[in-house]
């Protein structure tokens, strides 16, 4: 499909709607991308529906507008608000003073001190979702979906660390299918013209309203079982957002509201369960093609001799390898725009006020300025001693005062999981496949599944 040219290269009558490329852009974010640097180089600009789009490629720009620039630019009200429709007003959805107070009440929670007080409850969660998934019996084999395993895994530990709660089978299976077609129906939304308000019928709004359903009364029920009685001595992160305080009094309540504890939850459960299963999926398919790495990822776990949870989290070339997959297949690609709210210039490009600009995620991790062979899986680039990577380059969790706040938690629940696999289990891909094509199903997903055998050492 062709891709529109520069505004600055075409009459304005010819640019006025950029329906084509707008369809593209939804359909194949990834390729649309590609296409766009390949064409226009750093910065491609558009303009699609009268609105004027910037891309900027170069991890430089990157790091203006997320960091050095960061007070000139905004979320997207629009992204906001389609994603406030399915989880409320939470820390994700909120922007200025509301977001403010909402992160400086939740940060502390997800320190990694605090964090650290999570890993029993991680760790018992992926034993028992491993272990009814996986074969117990050592020699046994079983082939499996990547996607549905690491599924059910990282399900699993959201509800404990969240909950203090352990899920089935059945009851993890109907709830991330419920969370898997919201992002979907998210996305659908993302590109429609207008926001419907609540009470409109339009496409997919029956199916939306019962898959949130589902997750609002599981919130709601674990939420009202902890606040009926007048204690709690749980160590979880429901407990952390019922104590969590400001600690700037004056600047709004000092504790979330009971609606906000609700949709933080939300975000916290929708968010902490996808992206981290993205990642794990992505993880097994390399260690299953990279029989060499992982026979590395054993010695170092076995020299390091110990059984001590933060320890074992912290392992360099065990992180290193889950840090690669997420620059080769980073979880969140599509999210990264920001509105300038002033005239600013971002390199040598001006950026006028209201101008959308994107900053692909993907293009970034893949460009050969910043990564020799950008596409070979190569987890030494993260090891302690490694080069410098370019600052604005690796982008997994964002950067500025809007990264990722469930960081450290991701990254300690991914390096368990690893360790976890590494040491009880051999990965294969299944006989006759090839490691997917990615596609963006809000998070990076694989297009065709992604089948592995897994072997009980």
């Amino acid at each position: 499909m062709a891709i529109t040219t520069s505004i600055e290269q075409v009459p304005s009558r010819k640019i006025s709607l950029g329906l084509s490329l707008l369809r593209h852009i939804q359909h194949d974010p990834l390729g649309a991308a590609k296409q766009l640097q390949q064409q226009y180089g750093d910065v491609a600009k558009l303009n699609i529906l009268f609105r004027r789009i910037y891309y900027f490629f170069s991890p430089e720009a990157a790091r203006q507008i997320l960091v050095d620039h960061q007070s000139d630019f905004v979320r997207e009200s629009r992204q906001l608000k389609v994603f406030a429709s399915f989880q409320g007003k939470n820390v994700l959805t909120t922007e200025g003073a509301d977001w403010d107070r909402q992160r400086r009440i939740l940060t502390p929670g997800f320190s990694p001190k605090r964090v650290a007080g999570y890993m029993d409850l991680m760790n018992a969660a992926i034993h028992d979702s491993v272990s009814a998934e996986l074969p117990v019996e050592p020699g046994k084999t079983a082939v499996v979906d990547a996607d549905f395993l690491t599924t059910r895994v990282t399900m699993d530990v959201i509800l404990r660390t969240l909950f203090s709660y352990a899920t089935t089978q059945a009851e993890a299976a109907k709830v991330s299918i419920a969370i898997r077609a919201l992002s979907r129906q998210s996305m659908r939304e993302l590109f429609w013209p207008i926001i419907p308000p609540k009470w409109l019928p339009y496409p997919g709004r029956a199916a939306k309203l019962e898959q949130l359903k589902i997750i609002h009364t599981l919130i709601d029920e674990h939420i009202q079982a902890r606040t009926s009685t007048n204690t709690d001595s749980k160590q979880d992160v429901l407990s952390m957002l019922l104590a969590a305080r400001d600690d700037q009094p004056g600047a709004g309540n000092a504790s979330l509201s009971a609606q906000e504890i609700h949709d933080n939850c939300f975000v916290l459960f929708a968010a902490g369960f996808d992206t981290a299963s993205s990642a794990m999926s992505w993880w097994i398919g390399l260690m299953a093609t990279h029989p060499g790495i992982v026979e590395q990822l054993r010695q170092e776990i076995t020299a390091a001799n110990t059984t001590a949870l933060e320890s074992i989290a912290r392992l360099p070339l065990l992180n290193a390898t889950i840090k690669e997959a997420m620059r080769l297949y980073p979880p969140s690609t599509a999210l990264f725009t920001r509105v300038a709210q002033k005239d600013v210039v971002i390199g040598d490009t001006p950026v006028a006020k209201n101008t959308l600009v994107v900053i692909p995620i993907w293009n970034l991790h893949h460009d050969a300025r910043s990564f020799a062979e950008p596409n070979v899986f190569r987890p030494e680039r993260f090891l302690p001693d490694a080069p410098a990577i370019p600052r604005g380059a690796y982008l997994p969790f964002g950067a500025g005062p809007h990264f990722c706040l469930g960081q450290h938690f991701a990254s300690i629940e991914m390096a368990l999981i690893a360790a976890h696999l590494i040491q009880h289990f051999d990965f294969a891909l299944a006989e006759g496949e090839t490691l997917p094509e990615p596609v963006v199903d809000l998070v990076l997903k694989p297009k065709s599944g992604l089948r592995v055998r897994v072997t009980r050492r």
